[in-house]
């Protein structure tokens, strides 16, 4: 589970997040959805402890406000950046052992992940910076699902992908919640492609809306 109560950040004096208050329930997706500059991005960094916030942060029922990222993620939350983040000079195989070595990760999640996105291994060998976008974000991807063992949070997973890639993304996001009952919190601005997620938060402008229920 994730969870904020209160959730403030400002930046340069303008204020990004007024008092967000959200909940992703473990073992489904939640979708938060806005348009750009609506404050999804900045919603997840601070989830993740990448810029200072106001307000409380919940890991799996810990508090972890005060926690900085590399504790956040050793708590088992998995970050897929909208830019990716990748290091372009090393393979996608070296991208993803950063991780299980850095966190002390068993190799069975490794076999996990290679199960969920069997097209990832054709590109282990390949530097990052030599693949297409929508290639590094599933690069991104994996990466964060091989981390979140609790939680993940994918931001604009989508983009880049061509529906195909997309629906293929979707089923990947599914069948990982259904094997590990991780909670999956996505920020997406196109609210089509979250239609598969159960719990739908909108944000405008740094406040969120209160939760809906869809049918999914």
């Amino acid at each position: 589970m994730i969870k904020t109560e209160r959730l403030s950040v400002s930046i340069g004096g303008s204020a990004i997040l007024r008092d967000v208050t959200i909940e992703a329930p473990p073992a489904a997706a939640t979708a938060l959805v806005g348009p750009n500059g609506a404050g999804k991005t900045t919603t997840l960094k601070a989830i993740m402890g990448l810029i200072r916030h106001g307000g409380r942060v919940y890991i799996a029922g810990q508090e972890a406000t005060h926690i900085p990222a590399h504790g956040r993620a050793a708590l088992g939350v998995g970050y897929s950046p909208e830019d990716r983040r990748l290091f372009p000079s090393l393979t996608v195989e070296e991208n993803l052992k950063v991780a299980v070595y850095a966190l002390g990760l068993p190799q069975d999640r490794l076999e996990l992940v290679y199960s969920l996105l069997p097209q990832i291994k054709p590109l282990l060998g390949r530097k990052a910076a030599a693949l297409s976008g929508g290639q590094q974000k599933l690069v991104a991807l994996a990466r964060a699902l091989l981390i979140g063992r609790r939680a993940v949070l994918l931001d604009e997973v989508f983009e880049g992908m061509s529906p195909k890639m997309r629906d293929d993304t979707a089923s990947v996001i599914r069948e990982y919640i259904n094997t590990t009952g991780a909670a999956v919190l996505i920020a997406e601005s196109n609210p089509e492609y979250v239609k598969f997620a159960t719990y739908v938060y909108r944000i405008h402008r740094g406040v969120a809306a209160p939760l809906e229920k869809t049918k999914a």
